[in-house]
C-alpha cells in the first residue's frame, strides 16, 4: 500500500478543516433541538394535565352544586324528614313539583346523567329515577367517591346504569340524618380525556389511591375500561413503581401535590407530569412519549448526514485540484532534495515566482552552498582530531612510564628497608592512578573522600606540621554520585590559600548538608584560615555566575572548572556557594543530586 503525498495529505487536513467544525455544529444543532424538543415535551406535558384537572375539578364542581341545590331546599329536607304531617294531596303535589325541579335543573347540566335522592324514611313515596326510599341498595357501604359505579337497582332502567363516576352523600338536617344524595356522571364524561387519543406518543392516566389492607400502604391502581384501554398506551410495572416512588417522596415531611418526573423502561422514555387531587384520592397522569422526537430527530439527522456527505465528496476534489496546481513548485523543490539526499551537492533549483514557495527555493540553494563549505571544514576538522587524539595517546603512554617507574622505584624502596620513601611513593602512586583514570568521569562520593585523604598525606610528608582532615559523611550518601575532582580542587585551595601562607597546623573540615527540597545534597569544604575579604568574594562570585566556557590556562582545575561541570553534568540551576569571612575562614558547598550508583573499579 503507497503512502500519501504531501498534496493528499494537505487535501485531506484542509478537508477536515471545514469538516470537523461542520461536524461539530451539526452535532451541538442536533443537541439543542433535541433539548429544545424535550422542553417542548415538558411544557405539553405540564399543560396538558393542568387542562385534565381542570376539567375534573368543574365536574366536582357541578356535583358540590347539586349537592348544595338538594341541601338548601327546605321545603323538600323538611318534608323528607316529618312527611306525616302532609296530607296525601300535599306529599304528592310536593313529590311533583321537587321531581320537575330538579330534572329542569338537570336538563341545564347534561353530563350529570344520575341525580337520585334517598329517604330515610319509609313515609316518604317513591319518584323515579329522582326519588327513591335508602332500602333500596345499600349505600351506606359506597364509598364517598365510586368509580366505574352502575346503578343496578334501578331496574329496567338501562340508560341510567352506565359505568359512572358517583358520589354518595349523607342528607342532614338539624343535626339528623335524613337520607342520601348520589350524584352520578358517566366515565367518559368526568374523564374525557382518557377516551380520546391525541397521537400514539401522548397518553393521560387516572391511577387511584388505595389503601391495602393488608400492609396498610397507599396503592396506585389504574382507572381503566375497554374503552379506556382501546385509547391509552398501557404502563409498564417499571413505570408505575417509578411514579409511585415520586408522587410518596416526601419534601420536608409532606407530599407534593404535584411534579414533573421522567418514566424509564428500557429504550421507552415518558416525560410526564403529575397532580394529585385529594378530595378523590386520585393521581391525573400525563405522558409524553419521547419516541416521536428520536423518529423526528432521525429523519433530521439522515437528512444531514446525506448533505454533508455530499458535501464532503465536492469540498475534497474541489480542494484536490486547486491543490494539484499550487504544489508544481514543491514537487521540483522535493525532487532537487532527493538529488542531495542521494549525494549530489550541486544540484539547485531555478527560483521563480514571488511568494513563500520562492522563499523557500533561495534558502535550499544557500543551504546546498554551506553544506558543501562546511564539509570541508569538517574535513580539516577530523584531521585536527586525529592529530590531538594521537598526542594525547602518547601523553597518557608517557604518564604511565612514570607511574610504572614510581612502582619500580617503590619496590627498590621496599628492599632497601626505607618505609618513608615507600609510604611517598605509594599515596603519589595513588594519586597519579585517580588522575590517569580520566575516562572515568564520575566516582562515588566515598571513593573521591578517598583520594582527597591520600592528597592530604602526601601534602603532611611535605611540610613539617600537620594537616588534620575531619570527615562527617553520613553512610546513606557514601554511595552517592559525584563528578571526579569535584572535592580536590577545593581542598587543594584551602592548603595553598589558607593554611600554607601560616606555615602551621591545620584542619580542613569535610562534611555533608541535607538540600531543603530532599533531592539534593550539599558537599562542603571549610578551612579556618584568614578568610576572603568581601570584595575579592563579590569579584570571585560575579566570575563564576558568567556562565561562558572557559578553559583553564593554568593546566589545573580550579574553581570555573568545578562550576562548569556542574552546570553540564545536572543544570544550571547547580550553583556553587562561596561563604566567607575575614579571620574566620571559608566554606565552599558545592550542589549534586541524589543520584546512588555502584561503580566498578579499583578502591583508593
Amino acid at each position: 500500500m503507497s503512502r500519501m503525498n504531501f498534496s493528499q495529505k494537505l487535501v485531506f487536513a484542509y478537508t477536515g478543516i471545514v469538516v470537523i467544525p461542520l461536524f461539530i455544529i451539526v452535532i451541538t444543532a442536533m443537541g439543542l433541538i433535541r433539548n429544545s424538543r424535550v422542553e417542548e415535551l415538558e411544557a405539553s406535558s405540564e399543560g396538558l394535565v393542568l387542562e385534565n384537572y381542570d376539567t375534573v375539578t368543574k365536574n366536582i364542581e357541578s356535583f358540590s352544586l347539586f349537592e348544595q341545590l338538594v341541601n338548601s331546599n327546605g321545603a323538600l329536607t323538611l318534608f323528607f324528614t316529618i312527611p306525616e304531617r302532609s296530607n296525601e294531596e300535599e306529599i304528592i303535589e310536593t313529590m311533583i313539583s321537587e321531581t320537575t325541579m330538579l330534572e329542569r335543573t338537570l336538563e341545564t347540566v347534561p353530563n350529570i346523567y344520575g341525580l337520585r335522592v334517598f329517604s330515610d324514611n319509609p313515609l316518604v313515596p317513591e319518584r323515579w329515577p329522582i326519588f327513591m326510599n335508602s332500602s333500596r341498595t345499600d349505600l351506606a357501604s359506597l364509598n364517598r367517591w365510586e368509580y366505574g359505579y352502575t346503578a343496578d337497582y334501578l331496574g329496567n332502567l338501562g340508560s341510567l346504569k352506565f359505568e359512572s363516576v358517583c358520589t354518595t352523600r349523607r342528607m342532614v338536617k338539624n343535626h339528623h340524618e335524613i337520607g342520601y344524595i348520589q350524584i352520578a356522571m358517566k366515565t367518559s364524561d368526568f374523564f374525557p380525556f382518557l377516551f380520546k387519543t391525541i397521537n400514539s406518543f401522548n397518553n393521560d392516566y387516572v391511577f387511584r389511591e388505595v389503601v391495602n389492607p393488608q400492609t396498610n400502604q397507599k396503592e396506585l391502581i389504574p382507572l381503566t375500561n375497554t374503552l379506556i384501554e382501546k385509547a391509552q398506551r398501557p404502563l409498564s410495572e417499571n413505570h408505575v413503581n417509578q411514579l409511585y416512588k415520586e408522587v410518596y417522596h416526601r419534601v420536608h415531611g409532606e407530599l407534593m401535590p404535584s411534579g414533573k418526573m421522567v418514566l424509564h423502561d428500557k429504550n421507552d422514555a415518558r416525560y410526564s407530569s403529575w397532580i394529585r387531587i385529594p378530595d378523590m384520592d386520585i393521581i391525573l397522569l400525563h405522558t409524553c412519549s419521547s419516541q416521536g422526537i428520536s423518529r423526528e430527530l432521525l429523519i433530521l439527522q439522515s437528512g444531514i448526514l446525506a448533505g454533508l456527505i455530499i458535501t464532503v465528496f465536492l469540498l475534497y476534489f474541489l480542494v484536490r485540484y486547486l491543490t494539484a496546481r499550487l504544489m508544481g513548485r514543491v514537487y521540483k523543490l522535493i525532487g532537487a532534495m532527493r538529488q542531495v539526499q542521494k549525494g549530489n551537492l550541486s544540484a539547485s533549483i531555478d527560483v521563480t515566482g514571488h511568494d513563500e514557495v520562492t522563499e523557500a527555493q533561495q534558502t535550499f540553494n544557500k543551504m546546498v552552498e554551506q553544506l558543501r563549505n562546511q564539509i570541508e571544514e569538517i574535513k580539516h576538522e577530523q584531521q585536527l582530531i586525529a592529530d590531538t587524539e594521537m598526542k594525547a595517546m602518547q601523553n597518557q603512554i608517557n604518564a604511565h612510564f612514570l607511574y610504572n617507574a614510581l612502582e619500580t622505584i617503590k619496590m627498590q624502596a621496599v628492599i632497601a628497608g626505607e618505609s618513608d620513601v615507600e609510604e611517598s611513593i605509594s599515596v603519589l602512586g595513588k594519586l597519579m592512578h585517580y588522575c590517569l583514570r580520566w575516562r572515568v568521569h564520575e566516582v562515588t562520593l566515598e571513593q573521591e573522600v578517598e583520594y582527597i585523604r591520600s592528597y592530604i598525606s602526601l601534602l603532611n610528608i611535605r611540610n613539617d606540621y600537620v594537616i588534620s582532615l575531619e570527615t562527617e559523611i553520613e553512610a546513606r550518601y557514601k554511595n552517592v554520585v559525584i563528578t571526579k575532582m569535584s572535592l580536590q580542587p577545593l581542598v587543594e585551595n584551602a592548603f595553598f590559600y589558607a593554611i600554607e601562607p601560616l606555615g602551621k597546623d591545620a584542619v580542613i573540615r569535610v562534611y555533608t548538608e541535607e538540600g531543603p527540597e530532599g533531592d539534593r545534597i550539599w558537599l562542603c569544604v571549610r578551612d579556618f584560615g584568614p578568610g576572603i575579604p568581601g570584595e575579592k568574594l563579590a569579584e570571585l562570585e560575579t566570575y563564576l555566575a558568567d556562565d561562558t566556557y572557559e578553559r583553564d590556562s593554568s593546566g589545573s582545575i580550579g574553581l570555573k572548572n568545578i562550576q562548569q561541570r556542574l552546570s553540564s553534568f545536572y543544570g544550571k540551576d547547580y550553583r556553587m556557594k562561596i561563604e566567607s569571612r575575614e579571620g574566620e575562614g571559608t566554606l565552599i558547598k558545592i550542589p549534586v543530586p541524589l543520584h546512588y550508583k555502584d561503580l566498578d573499579g579499583e578502591q583508593l
